[in-house]
């Protein structure tokens, strides 16, 4: 919860924001998740907040928390996609 309340933190602060996310990415990598993994983390993420927040959880609510989650997930992604290059992994 640490790092989710870190990225949103930081989402004016562009360039913090890719830092938190690139870091946490290569981190992911190494302790060996796979992109599938993060499907399983983000509906866990969302499943949680709707029951956390109830009906203040609207649709519009939801809808900006998966759009920023995918964006997270993609560029996490990216991120240990690259390490995994500039190591030989891939």
């Amino acid at each position: 919860m640490d790092m989710i309340a870190a990225i949103v933190g930081a989402l004016d602060e562009r360039e913090l924001f890719q830092s938190i996310i690139g870091h946490t990415g290569r981190q992911h990598a190494r302790f060996g998740v796979n992109p599938s993994h993060f499907v399983a983390f983000g509906d866990a993420l969302i499943w949680s907040l709707e029951h956390q927040f109830g009906p203040a959880f609207t649709p519009e609510l939801r809808e900006a928390w998966i759009a920023l989650y995918n964006a997270v997930r993609s560029e996490m992604i990216r991120a240990a996609q690259d390490a995994a290059c500039r190591s030989g992994r891939s």
